[in-house]
């Protein structure tokens, strides 16, 4: 990451062209006495020489030294950016939790006090995915970066709905269903950071320390078919199923952190390690057809974020690295639920719910550093 500028070529082109500006034009005159034998003439200035003549030489020599000068700090201005490019693939693992419980209320029957929790559904990551990204760094101080990846698969696992106190108030689990679930996912992580300390060189070791201001956005948006739904607090009852689209459920995570990071480099192979804490916005809705209900919740909380990584330079440019990112996020707010269909058209009721993200993201890649 870090590169040494040097202003030494534009220091000494001045030099040069200090002591040309101080040197006279010398004439030299060869005259051809007889085939055996060549006479030179040099003096100050020669009387077969025009003087302007060699002045002029002076002057276009300076003339090419100084557009020499001129490129060369054109060139030391660029090489102030640096900055790679790369893009990869891996595996995205977790799932997305909400809970509603606790403090509830409805136009009919006012406040009500539940259990803290009264039902829960978990959906799944667990996909492929790709990312691509970059970063662009002045003179070894600034940096600004950004990451984008995407799932290319849908979950591997079922998305889980967990249901207590329906038959009884003992608290025990009584609906349980599995889904299948589709996922269109989309992470972008982008930030700056001030390289506090650029490149402290111990024994072979260079350690580059900085921090900055980061955001994260994230948008999950599952769709959920096929249920199969039991009763295990009555396990003689059968299973309900229904195929095709049961529900929907999509959550946008906005999370600004701040972030430090850490860069030690032995020769083409470096490791970095970041760390993040920052608040986190969450805004959710859960569609269920089957019950033609819509559940909308703004929530807030707080979000960590923790990567690693291990780069092998092949070449001055070319680079592979392996890289693991995670990410928890606890918030908490309102669920808004209204009726949109049918006998529940106009029902309206508010309760407590608790949003839960928990993701890690591995990969390998491939990039372009200039």
């Amino acid at each position: 990451m870090v590169r040494e500028e040097s202003d030494s070529i534009p220091k000494t082109i001045l030099y040069i062209l200090f002591i040309l500006s101080e040197i006279p034009p010398i004439g030299v005159e060869f005259r051809c006495v007889c085939p055996e034998k060549l006479v030179v003439k040099s003096d100050y200035y020669s009387a077969n020489k025009d003087p302007r003549s060699s002045e002029m030489k002076n002057i276009s020599l300076i003339t090419v030294l100084s557009a020499a000068f001129i490129s060369s700090s054109v060139m030391a201005q660029s090489n102030r950016w640096t900055g790679s490019l790369q893009a990869g693939a891996g595996y995205w693992l977790g799932d997305a939790t909400y809970s509603i419980g606790g403090h509830a209320w409805t136009p009919q029957e006012g406040s009500l006090h539940l259990p803290d929790k009264i039902s829960e559904l978990s959906f799944p990551l667990d996909v492929a995915c790709a990312s691509v990204g970059g970063n662009l760094v002045w003179k070894n101080r600034l940096e600004i970066f950004g990451t984008f990846t995407g799932n290319l698969t849908d979950p591997s696992s079922k998305m889980k709905d967990s249901d207590w106190g329906v038959f009884s108030d003992s608290g025990a689990l009584d609906i349980y269903s599995e889904s299948d679930a589709a996922l269109k996912a989309l992470s972008v992580d982008v930030g700056g950071r001030y390289w506090i300390c650029p490149a402290n060189q111990t024994n072979r070791l260079v350690t580059s320390v900085g921090m900055g201001p980061s955001l994260l956005y994230q948008h999950l948006d599952w769709t959920l078919s096929n249920v199969d739904q039991w009763y295990p607090s009555h396990p003689r009852q059968a299973h309900d199923t229904q195929s095709g689209v049961v529900a929907t459920y999509n959550t946008d995570v906005v999370m600004p952190y701040l972030e430090a990071c850490i860069i030690v480099r032995c020769k083409r192979l470096s490791g970095r390690a970041e760390a993040g804490l920052g608040l986190a916005l969450v805004q959710d809705e859960d569609n269920h057809i089957l019950r033609q209900r819509r559940s909308t919740a703004t929530m807030a909380g707080f979000g960590t974020k923790l990567a690693a990584e291990l780069r092998y330079d092949l070449s001055r440019h070319l680079f592979i690295l392996a890289n693991i990112n995670a990410l928890s996020i606890q918030a908490m707010g309102t669920s808004k639920e209204t009726g949109y269909s049918g006998n529940l058209t106009g029902y309206y009721s508010e309760i407590d719910e608790t949003f839960s993200l928990t993701s890690l993201n591995g990969g390998l890649a491939a990039g372009w550093s200039f």
